[in-house]
């Protein structure tokens, strides 16, 4: 009984301190004011989409220098030690480059030889395979842009639906604060016997529907400060805030006019020219990594038709050999020597391999291309949508701002009147209610506009920090 309590209570310590391990104790924890741009950084540099891109980068580059490798001196020491009653022929192991094939005797026989291969000529094989494998390489290399982009762009969207909940937070926080003076003010009236009680009800049924939306915008801000940390790839216990405001220069574009006859909005102090369709396809075209490395795909497979090609032609490699055997018989004091050649092979009918290595190759090639075209056709569809978002947010900005202020005036008008006893209750919580749905609207049009901002910029290809 007393080992098994012993044994008992090492098993709970084990899995005591087993459930503590923290799972995501490689993520890094922070603890920090968070700018837009200090997000993207830190999205840059923590994701693990992008150390997955990186780990894959690092292999085409190995798979570059095995392919570089080819074209470089072989060497390889090969040993055979045998004893039977019987010869026969054998090869080195088939890992091992270049390969020795010898005929043992019979009984006890050793051997031991080094051998250097080096290629000649193999009709632009190795050539046309190093030129596949650095063609791949510049292709990961644009993926592993693409995905930055990509990440560059989550990480903005996300840290702007939290200021966006931030946003609501404010207009919420606001409409509690108006209700609860109105609650005092109400209490105090029909307490006097200006107003009747049931209007403090209505004012107090009002003030629980602000509290609600606080209550639920906060929640919000909540969730959307866990999604931002997790597409930044940092710890969910990490403790940051956000110092850049909603669209801080969002809204210049629809409140200067002449700005925006001209067809211009700014955000975040950057100008966003409307430029003509061909422009802005022309600079996406050029600089969308995900048409770089198509591109370079089918370089790759130009390359590979090339190299399936090359196997037709003769292969020629230079030999050399020196070699030390001891056995039984004539070679019981051990013999040595060297060998020096030219191996020359040309394969002759091997049943159609060569001939499906080809068409293989000029399929990918083809894959390729449509895949190049594929891709053309969606940048065009992304710049256009993404052009037309951007115009249309800018026209919404402009419209919910004319809202918001002719909201704000009806607000005003509406207080003053209800507290002259020129109107009833109603009238004014109308009036508050279309003044909160006028700052919800306004905060949506700006989060929309920048949101559009950023996709246009991804569609054409920028986006990361030092663009």
């Amino acid at each position: 009984m007393r080992w098994a309590t012993v044994l008992g209570l090492v098993f709970c310590l084990l899995t005591t301190l087993t459930a503590q391990v923290d799972p995501l104790s490689t993520r890094p924890k922070i603890r920090q004011a968070l700018s837009l741009k200090e997000a993207v950084e830190i999205a840059l540099r923590e994701s693990p989409v992008l150390r997955g891109a990186v780990a894959e980068l690092k292999a085409t580059e190995a798979r570059l220098k095995m392919a570089r490798s080819e074209k470089r001196w072989q060497i390889s020491v090969n040993t055979f030690a045998s004893v039977g009653t019987e010869s026969g022929i054998f090869a080195s192991p088939p890992i091992v480059m270049p390969s020795a094939t010898m005929l043992l005797p019979r009984r006890r026989f050793f051997d031991a030889n080094t051998m250097f291969m080096f290629p000649i000529f193999t009709g632009g094989r190795l050539e046309a395979l190093i030129r596949q494998a650095e063609a791949t390489r510049h292709a990961t290399v644009a993926q592993l842009e693409a995905m930055r982009l990509d990440v560059a762009l989550e990480t903005k969207l996300a840290y702007r639906r939290a200021l966006l909940a931030r946003e609501m937070i404010r207009v919420a926080e606001a409409y509690v604060a108006a209700m609860e003076e109105r609650v005092r003010v109400d209490k105090v009236a029909a307490k006097v016997g200006r107003i009747p009680e049931f209007w403090v009800l209505r004012s107090e049924a009002e003030l629980a529907n602000a509290q609600q939306m606080l209550a639920n915008a906060q929640r919000d801000y909540e969730i959307a400060l866990i999604t931002l940390k997790a597409i930044m790839g940092v710890h969910p216990d990490s403790e940051i805030t956000l110092t850049d405001e909603l669209g801080r220069d969002a809204g210049r574009g629809a409140r200067d006019g002449k700005e925006r006859d001209e067809g211009r909005g700014t955000r975040d102090g950057l100008k966003v020219e409307l430029l003509e369709r061909e422009k802005l396809l022309a600079e996406a075209m050029a600089k969308r990594p995900e048409l770089q490395a198509a591109l370079r795909q089918v370089e790759a497979q130009s390359h590979a038709v090339r190299a399936a090609k090359a196997l037709y032609a003769p292969q020629v490699s230079l030999m050399a050999m020196a070699d030390y055997m001891k056995g039984t018989g004539d070679m019981g004091q051990g013999t040595g020597g060297y060998l020096a050649g030219i191996v020359i092979g040309l394969p002759v009918l091997d049943g159609g391999r060569r001939k499906a290595m080809v068409g293989e190759a000029q399929a990918m090639q083809e894959k390729a291309l449509a895949e190049v075209e594929r891709l053309k056709l969606q940048i065009a569809s992304e710049v256009d949508t993404a052009l037309r978002e951007l115009q249309t947010a800018l026209k919404n900005l402009q419209t919910a701002q004319m809202a918001l202020r002719s909201a704000e005036e009806d607000e005003r008008v509406a207080k003053v009147r209800y507290e002259a006893g020129r109107s009833v209750l109603v009238e004014y919580l109308d009036a508050l209610a279309a003044l909160v749905r006028a700052q919800v609207n306004y905060a949506q049009a700006i989060y929309e506009l920048s949101v559009a901002h950023d996709k246009l910029l991804r569609a054409v290809g920028k986006g990361l920090p030092e663009d």
